[in-house]
């Protein structure tokens, strides 16, 4: 799964740099030609959502998110898995409860070809990759925990043991 989670990211980072390129190209026509774009704050927020769930699944399957670990680091070392293992559970969970409830919101979309306010392009395929990331972030979620979980069974120090 990691070339479909890379391959995902990396679409991310290509939204991450359309951003950017379409920001600066709307500020020279405003400053320019004294003729913004008028769509540029729809795009944007398109693809700044794009890029978010995009990466979610690679962030998620590395742990590179952000975390505030101060109280597990300060835990035994066999305690610090269980709760690895429950996070993970945690995660998967929330994530097809999220799945279940944006798949109606998206049907939605789909059979009334909803589109934005100004730029009038269809929400369905940008809606389309929420679904997709939250089945994929799960999957993440869920190696992460086979992998904390196969942790358990190895050997700990008796430091650990106490």
């Amino acid at each position: 799964m990691t070339p479909v989670f890379k391959a995902l990211a990396g679409l991310a980072t290509l939204s991450g740099g359309l951003m950017v390129v379409l920001i600066g190209v709307s500020v020279a026509m405003r400053h320019l030609v004294n003729a913004p774009f008028r769509f540029t704050e729809e795009l944007v927020g398109l693809l700044l959502t794009a890029a978010f769930f995009l990466a979610l699944p690679l962030a998620t399957l590395k742990a590179e998110h952000v975390r505030v670990s101060i109280f597990v680091k300060n835990m035994p070392h066999r305690l610090r898995l269980w709760v690895a293992v429950l996070a993970n559970l945690f995660g998967v969970v929330f994530c097809l409860w999220f799945f279940a409830l944006c798949l109606s919101w998206f049907e939605f979309a789909f059979e009334r070809r909803i589109k934005t306010e100004v730029a009038r392009l269809l929400m369905y395929p940008w809606m389309a990759l929420l679904p997709l990331s939250l089945v994929l972030t799960a999957l993440a979620f869920a190696i992460r925990g086979a992998a904390s979980g196969s942790e358990r069974n190895e050997e700990t120090t008796p430091q650990d043991r106490a």
